[in-house]
């Protein structure tokens, strides 16, 4: 595992990464820093989420490529967290809408639970996931922070 902090411009983002790909990206710095690096395949994930979220902020990535190491998902939040990946750059869904796709209709609500958990910010987009009622709903990077990726994604809000 590796870990390195990223200056972007929503402030810091603490990545972390093991051989099989990002394992977190986390809002701010993370104060307990264990990292007992293993090895190159660590290291290479984070040079290259780095250089993804790099050209993400910069206007020249709509999607990322870098390796995600999802063996930490498990049962229901797994499901919406793989259904999530499938939102693209640029497009938003409902809570409701991402229960259906992860096949349970009627979990609207853990979805929101699923989303306030995401490990893997901004890579993993819960930021692109609405309320019905319009706005744009809570989010672990702040509210300021979610309508700044979406209209770096050419969303607007009405």
């Amino acid at each position: 595992m590796a870990r390195r902090i990223l200056d972007t411009p929503i402030g810091a983002l603490t990545i972390t990464a093991t051989a099989a790909g990002v394992c977190e990206v986390r809002f701010g710095t993370v104060a307990e820093i264990d990292d007992h690096d293993d090895g190159v395949g660590a290291r290479a994930n984070i040079a290259r989420a780095e250089r993804e979220l790099g050209e993400y902020f910069a206007g020249e990535r709509t999607r990322f490529g870098v390796p995600l190491d999802r063996s930490a998902r498990r049962g229901f939040r797994g499901e919406v967290l793989d259904a999530l990946e499938r939102v693209g750059f640029g497009e938003t869904i409902t809570y409701g809408r991402l229960a259906d796709r992860a096949g349970r209709p009627r979990a609207a609500r853990a979805v929101g639970t699923a989303m306030a958990t995401n490990p893997i910010a901004i890579l993993v987009p819960c930021h692109r996931v609405l309320p019905s009622t319009g706005g744009v709903g809570h989010y672990a990077g702040t509210s300021t922070v979610k309508q700044y990726l979406l209209a770096l994604e050419g969303v607007t809000l009405a």
